[in-house]
């Protein structure tokens, strides 16, 4: 059994995860009774109760919706009943919750090996819906022809059977109700307890009688039909041949009717046709021509606006070197921390020159602002920080949301408290980040710290009533009794 919470292999006797600490009496529970209800459901299966099963895998499904034994066993049901969207529904599901060692795999596998088998399948529920449309539209007679094809595609189509049985049933004529009770008797042996098809049997009971004459005239109407395509034609036969066939004297002007057709259309294609195409060709080079001189020329110029920001940054660097190699020099008692500062600010600008925005505002943030004497530290401290601290905000927003949603690296496990500490530090680097501030609200609201969502919800939307999130934090203060 693995832990709800943490994914960690933990003996079924277990109460309480060893990784974790999650206590795990109530899922043990609930995976007991998921099993129970799979292991009836696997009993009335063998015995043909297809409903009764289909029930009892929903209801094992409800307890536990990673107990791939029963989707599986719930797919193979829906397979033998025809239903093979639904079965192929449930393996993918079941693929998904477990990837190896899953028999869903087989089964999937067999139904793509033969895509004659599947495409088969495919159009034995486009005729079905196709029939059911006409039915309902009163179109009765299309929806009997289209059901007899799927029927005699697919014969454990159950739906189909009954939609067919019940039109026939429809018409009043005996004898469609024999055909319509010969439906009912044969979906009855794959689902013995299907609800509709006993009922339909029901109505149907006046046919039991294998003497009765609407079930006799059906097999007479069968061996009529048979013996009829053995027999000769009559209507065809009384057709004669009236004047025997004389063969036309060939004559030439077709052929030259053709070739001059020929002459002309090769004409027009060389006067008109390909001077055409060669000119749109010729166009269309010449356009990609000019974009790509465009685009040459914007990557030139970018190059050059990098490499004249580089240069200015490098010269700021070289300044504030300068400075510090004068600052050792000195005998102030706060050298140690001037120096502290300026090395830091030196190893934010690597940061950021490396690419590494976020690692550039850490550092950055541990400078003290004051102790930077000179107009070009100031300068530079405050460029580093225009283009790295948005960034460092965005990202450990994004890495609370993940945490708050159980997705990314948590995935699986929402851990508020980690997504707390993320968001608080996006607001670090930008106290007006909307987003981070909705959803520490949502993370206290989760953790029934209801004034301190209130405060963040409210602050949304009394210092930024211009913010995308003001209706949803409006939305939360009124779930919270605002």
């Amino acid at each position: 059994m693995n832990c709800p919470r943490c994914n960690a292999k933990v003996a079924f006797t277990k109460n309480q995860c060893d990784n974790c600490g999650q206590d795990l009496r109530a899922y043990r529970r609930t995976v007991s009774l998921s099993n129970q209800f799979y292991n009836y459901a696997l009993s009335q299966a063998k015995v043909r109760d297809l409903s009764g099963a289909i029930h009892s895998l929903k209801q094992s499904l409800q307890f536990n919706k990673l107990n791939t034994n029963a989707r599986n066993l719930l797919g193979l049901i829906y397979y033998e009943e025809g239903e093979i969207v639904a079965a192929l529904s449930e393996w993918v599901l079941s693929k998904h919750y477990q990837e190896k060692g899953n028999d869903a795999d087989l089964y999937i596998r067999e139904i793509q090996a033969n895509p004659n088998k599947l495409e088969m399948y495919n159009q034995t529920v486009k005729k079905y819906n196709t029939a059911l449309h006409a039915a309902k539209s009163g179109d009765e007679d299309m929806a009997i022809i289209q059901l007899k094809k799927v029927v005699n595609l697919n014969p454990k189509f159950i739906r189909a059977n009954q939609l067919l049985a019940l039109l026939y049933m429809k018409t009043g004529k005996r004898d469609n109700r024999a055909r319509a009770y010969r439906l009912m008797r044969n979906v009855s042996k794959i689902d013995v307890t299907n609800t509709t098809t006993l009922r339909y049997l029901r109505e149907l009971s006046d046919m039991k009688n294998k003497s009765d004459p609407a079930v006799k005239a059906v097999k007479i109407e069968r061996e009529n039909a048979k013996k009829a395509s053995t027999l000769p034609n009559p209507e065809i036969d009384v057709y004669k041949t009236i004047t025997p066939y004389k063969e036309e004297r060939p004559s030439i002007m077709p052929f030259v009717n053709v070739m001059i057709g020929v002459i002309i259309g090769l004409a027009v294609m060389y006067f008109l046709v390909i001077p055409h195409i060669r000119s749109n060709v010729a166009s269309e080079a010449n356009k990609k021509f000019q974009q790509y001189s465009e685009n040459q020329a914007a990557s030139d110029g970018d190059v050059s606006t990098l490499t004249n920001q580089n240069e200015t940054l490098q010269a700021r660097v070289d300044e504030l070197t300068q400075q510090l190699e004068e600052l050792q020099g000195g005998d102030s008692t706060n050298l140690t921390s001037i120096q502290d500062n300026y090395d830091a600010l030196l190893d934010a600008y690597n940061s950021y020159q490396s690419g590494n925005k976020e690692e550039a505002a850490e550092k950055l943030s541990a400078i003290n602002k004051d102790t930077l004497a000179s107009d070009v530290a100031k300068e530079f401290y405050k460029t580093i920080k225009n283009e790295t601290y948005s960034e460092a905000s965005k990202s450990y927003f994004e890495k609370g949301r993940d945490a708050y949603n159980g997705e990314g690296e948590y995935a699986g496990k929402r851990d508020y408290d980690k997504a707390i500490e993320l968001l608080e530090k996006s607001l670090n680097y930008d106290k007006t980040n909307t987003d981070s501030l909705y959803f520490l609200g949502r993370c206290y609201q989760q953790k029934s710290d209801m004034e301190k969502a209130k405060e963040y919800y409210n602050q949304i939307i009394d210092d930024y009533p211009d913010s995308a999130r003001v209706s949803e934090a409006n939305r939360r203060l009124r779930e919270l009794g605002e």
